[in-house]
């Protein structure tokens, strides 16, 4: 993909041609300059709502995993089943309530549309769930007999599982970067995502040289690539204890 953005599209199309015959960094220059789309807001667009969503995310599905994991209450059991359902509905079935409801709010439109629709994950809190339960229970008595309040406990259990934060962090990031139904039904042209202006690159009439394509399909996937690679330790050692237990 990043070898065909400096191709022709006779290149791109013949599979046995793996290096251009010439390394032009024209369609680059064009693709990045916004001759086709405007790349350089699309990008900043996903990264805002991709960073905000997954931090907020982080935060809300932590606190209700701990909570589910550590203490008896009423409607856990509702709770716990909402989780599930989260996760077993399709995003498709869900588009029109979201539709609606930021319409009733007067977000629809903005980045908040997006946004906070993501903040809710039942993956999210399945997964802080088995992370907190792996905790030993005597840290929580500990915490009762000396007085300590349930936001405070929770806050102090933060840093022993700051890997699984970040595993979390960087799942849901890379979900709400390749996302396309929502941000569809509810930004407008100006704060479309990358892969809205992706989408709009695709001509059945060969517009748009294929050179373009690929050199905004490698902006998209880079910033992934690299945040997995930087991150891949703590992703592991994550993974590994929430299998463990």
């Amino acid at each position: 993909m990043a070898l065909s953005s400096f191709k022709v599209n006779h290149e791109i199309y013949n599979p046995l041609i793996l290096f251009p015959s010439q390394f032009s960094t024209q369609y680059i220059s064009d693709a990045l300059n916004g001759k086709y789309i405007d790349i350089k807001s699309a990008f900043f667009s996903s990264f805002f709502i991709s960073l905000i969503q997954s931090s907020g995310s982080v935060l809300i599905s932590a606190s209700t995993g701990f909570f589910l994991a550590r203490y008896r209450f009423p409607g856990k059991q509702l709770l716990f089943i909402l989780s599930l359902t989260l996760i077993i509905l399709p995003r498709q079935a869900l588009s029109v309530p979201i539709f609606e409801w930021m319409n009733i709010l007067k977000l629809s439109g903005g980045y908040s549309s997006v946004i906070l629709p993501g903040f809710t994950s039942g993956i999210g809190i399945i997964f802080f769930m088995q992370v907190f339960k792996s905790i030993p229970k005597e840290y929580i008595d500990m915490a009762r007999i000396e007085g300590v309040s349930t936001h405070r406990t929770f806050l102090a259990f933060l840093p022993m599982i700051t890997p699984a934060m970040i595993t979390y962090g960087v799942i849901h990031f890379i979900l709400a970067w390749h996302d396309h139904l929502i941000p569809l039904l509810l930004l407008e042209d100006s704060k479309r995502t990358l892969p809205l202006a992706l989408a709009t690159l695709y001509d059945p009439s060969q517009r748009v040289p294929q050179a373009i394509v690929m050199t905004a399909s490698t902006v998209m996937v880079l910033p992934i690539a690299l945040l997995f690679g930087l991150l891949y330790r703590q992703f592991k050692s994550a993974i590994s204890e929430v299998l463990v237990h």
